[in-house]
């Protein structure tokens, strides 16, 4: 097994079987003992060992270089990127890019690109569709603010491309890691042709109905003996109950993008494993426009920290597939510690006694969130708590779609429920790209150059020692300011038959199967 393999199978806080009678699945490596054991399995299957999965969206492929809801359902396996991330470190982990080299100021990377990469075309990877793809990425990509910050790109050599910074950036990989390399020849105006052409494990045969996109094994796939399926099914359900009966009467071997709390009838039967990628999660949060009263005090923020039960959110809305955090990013996070991960506990009378002093109990507060179950159930939880407090709530469902330009533009008033991404990367990266924490134009309006320059100063951190101690600076920041309210972090969480083994999530949430078996 190749080191990029190991690394891509560990996820940074490991994989969680959750169902009581769930069978832990391994997400990387194997002994030898296992894999010979496997092996009779797999070749017995291996003439018809079609995988069908349900997924809550339908593939997109005007989204390719930037990440829609869908992609992680088909892009890993369809595309491949410059690199990985090792879910536990979070360290580059080389994929089509076999090295780097930085120069001494940092501020130009050099990439050397693996030679045996062919398109599903036949046709060779060259560095010209890695500059396509990050010029179109730097217009598009939802870390356009990270790939700004290259002011060239180019190819210098056969197999080798050259990025040429503005200035040192210490989260590049991040940006490298999210957007896949697309066939420059057949990506034409933002979006690809009716057939997608990669270089990944699996080719993509038809699109059907807008909801089922079939897929077959890429024979000349660089990673040798992989994948080990023939053919996969992936098919667009919304509802998670429609999705959890395909999975229990075998029409789908794999679900995903079903509440947590809904996969409790799977537990105790060993028919079926719940997997949860700790190392990838959507951060559920109470945002907090401070220009609105009384949130311009600090006080009432802070009160907001106080009021909100965590455990309670973790427990009722995501079914325990969630961890309870103070911060947007992950416990592991070098310099985070763990007095910062719990700064702020359950305490209503403490958050009561903060309103009285800054004279605002009683106040009524708009709260806002899209009307789906997750965020009414989380709406209905935190209405109660700010109640709790002294707060009076006043709330409003709306579509998803009007919700979600007034958050992105910052128009809303009071308090909003919503949630993202990014943040399980880095807090840079956080800080940079996510529009709720984004520094300069955030959606709850803070506008504050102590902000900027721990943005600086993290950008131009030039080893580990120093991005750690500005992300804890960071961290006190956010708690200290209190502008953005975590409530959960929320696991990429799948449901599979117990056939099914070597299902691996990438640190950005992408779906992996290119060592993935199922036995008869």
């Amino acid at each position: 097994m190749s080191d990029a393999a190991r690394h891509r199978g560990l996820p940074r806080r490991g994989f969680l079987g959750l169902s009581a009678g769930a069978v832990l699945l391994a997400a990387g490596c194997r002994s030898a003992t296992e894999d010979a054991a496997d092996g009779a399995a797999a070749s017995a299957t291996a003439s018809a060992p079609d995988l069908q999965i349900v997924y809550g969206a339908a593939p997109d492929p005007t989204q390719l270089l930037h990440r829609g809801p869908d992609t992680p359902v088909f892009v890993n396996l369809v595309l491949d990127r410059l690199v990985d991330l090792d879910p536990q470190t979070l360290q580059p982990v080389p994929w089509l890019a076999t090295s780097w080299e930085w120069s001494a100021d940092r501020t130009k990377l050099v990439l050397k690109l693996r030679e045996d990469v062919t398109f599903h075309d036949g046709r060779p990877l060259s560095p010209d569709d890695v500059v396509f793809s990050l010029t179109g990425a730097a217009k598009t990509s939802q870390v356009k603010p990270l790939l700004e910050r290259i002011a060239d790109i180019r190819a210098s050599a056969p197999g080798e491309v050259t990025l040429t910074l503005a200035k040192p950036t210490s989260n590049l990989f991040d940006a490298l890691a999210f957007n896949p390399v697309v066939d420059a020849r057949s990506y034409v105006d933002g979006k690809a042709a009716d057939k997608v052409n990669g270089t990944g494990p699996f080719t993509w045969q038809s699109f059907k109905g807008g909801n089922q996109l079939d897929l077959a094994r890429y024979d000349r796939y660089w990673q040798s003996g992989r994948p080990h399926f023939e053919r996969i099914t992936v098919r667009s359900v919304t509802s998670s109950q429609a999705a959890l009966s395909a999975l229990q009467s075998g029409q789908s071997h794999l679900i995903g993008a079903v509440p947590g709390r809904d996969l409790k009838v799977l537990g105790g039967n060993p028919a079926f494993a719940v997997q949860s990628a700790k190392s990838s999660y959507q951060q559920a949060f109470l945002g907090v426009n401070v220009t609105t009263k009384p949130f311009d005090d600090r006080r009432v923020r802070q009160a907001l920290q106080y009021a909100v039960d965590r455990d309670r959110v973790v427990a009722q809305v995501y079914g325990g597939h969630a961890e309870a955090s103070s911060l947007p990013w992950p416990s592991n996070t070098p310099g985070v510690t763990p007095d910062q991960v719990t700064r702020y506990p359950h305490d209503p009378d403490k958050a009561r006694g903060l309103l009285r002093e800054a004279g605002a109990e009683g106040t009524r507060v708009p709260l806002t969130a899209a009307n789906s179950p997750v965020f009414a159930s989380l709406v209905e939880l935190v209405k109660y708590d700010l109640e709790q407090a002294g707060f009076g709530v006043d709330v409003q469902l709306l579509d998803n779609a009007a919700i979600q330009p007034k958050i992105q533009q910052g128009t809303l008033e009071g308090l909003f429920i919503a949630n993202h991404g990014m943040v399980s990367v880095s807090p840079l990266s956080g800080i940079t790209v996510s529009g709720p924490l984004q520094v300069g134009r955030n959606t709850s309006h803070v506008t504050d150059p102590a902000y900027a320059d721990l943005q600086a100063r993290a950008f131009a951190a030039a080893d580990e020692q120093a991005r750690a101690d500005v992300n804890h600076e960071l961290s006190e920041y956010l708690l200290t300011e209190s502008f953005h309210i975590t409530l959960a972090h929320a696991w990429e969480t799948y449901a599979l038959a117990s056939s099914v083994r070597g299902v691996a999530t990438s640190a950005l949430g992408y779906l992996r199967l290119d060592d993935t078996r199922r036995t008869a």
